[in-house]
């Protein structure tokens, strides 16, 4: 069986810096969820994991979307821990830009973080989140530890074969040698990776449909995310295609497809710029629903991969 996870950041509007909108406002959710994403799981019954950040969070509105929002889903936190208490370093969010990383918080600073951001998301909906990301792909041990003490049970926030190493970086997030299928930290937490292969790993015909190939040897992403924008529909299938050769051997295969809600949307973020870009940008989607629908894979959300893998 594959099983099909949708996961996806869900952040205010933004530029294409990724600097929130100034002034700050919310249409990737009222807009990009409600109109836009929601409609296009509906028809091809996906179920997603909307991973919600703690400023969207602070949005009446935006909470109100969720509440009302039609159709099957899971509502999980996504932490960019500058924004909020303790250490709280940014107060006014229009124009700011989340590149804090959680892993680097002393101990008792980022578990105070990802407590308070699990209160503010059950005063909110109601009930406790069990699914959680750290923004920027940042977790840690101390992030696992803390997760698993406050009750979630799955954390999707590390991303295979991938070495994070930039300025913004107090020191590397080293992923590159992580399972890609999920596994059990702590006896509790299930994690589940991002869907990220080696480009290495692509058949020479692939990478020559996908373009990759003769013209340009060299690719802007070293690796294949299950992530629109950063890969082609080809690639995206080619993917599914080698997680399905290399696991033959597991009674079941995840993938982990993730991207963020304001890229659905023009200039909310680097990868729309104009209309026509979010319709390709959905057409790409409704395309891989479709292959999925017909090849079989199940979807599913986090807590319910988690509760299949306890089993």
């Amino acid at each position: 069986m594959v099983y099909l996870v949708v996961t996806i950041d869900v952040e205010p509007d933004c530029t294409v810096s990724w600097n929130y909108s100034n002034p700050l406002t919310f249409q990737g959710v009222s807009i990009g969820i409600r109109e836009r994403l929601q409609p296009l799981f509906n028809k091809y019954a996906i179920t997603p994991t909307y991973l919600i950040n703690n400023v969207v969070l602070e949005d009446f509105q935006s909470v109100d979307v969720f509440k009302k929002l039609e159709g099957k889903f899971e509502l999980g936190t996504h932490l960019h821990p500058e924004f909020l208490e303790p250490d709280k370093t940014i107060f006014d969010y229009a124009g700011a830009k989340g590149e804090a990383n959680c892993c680097f918080y002393p101990t008792e600073i980022e578990s105070a973080k990802i407590e308070n951001i699990t209160n503010r998301f059950t005063e909110k909906f109601g009930y406790v989140p069990v699914s959680f990301r750290a923004g920027r792909f940042s977790s840690g041990t101390n992030t696992y530890r803390t997760l698993s003490e406050l009750g979630y049970k799955v954390d999707t926030s590390i991303t295979p074969h991938i070495l994070w190493n930039d300025r913004t970086r107090e020191q590397p997030v080293d992923y590159q040698h992580v399972p890609e299928q999920p596994y059990i930290i702590y006896d509790r937490l299930l994690e589940v990776p991002i869907s990220i292969v080696q480009k290495s790993e692509f058949s020479f015909r692939e990478l020559i449909k996908s373009g990759i190939g003769l013209r340009r040897k060299v690719s802007f992403h070293k690796n294949i995310w299950l992530r629109p924008v950063y890969s082609t529909y080809n690639e995206m299938v080619e993917l599914i295609h080698i997680f399905k050769k290399k696991y033959m051997n597991q009674t079941d295969i995840v993938l982990n497809m993730m991207f963020h809600n304001v890229e659905v949307m023009p200039s909310l973020s680097p990868y729309s710029a104009t209309e026509n870009d979010c319709t390709a940008y959905m057409n790409l989607l409704e395309q891989f629903f479709i292959l999925c629908n017909r090849l079989g894979v199940v979807s599913i959300n986090l807590s319910s991969l988690y509760d299949f893998y306890k089993r």
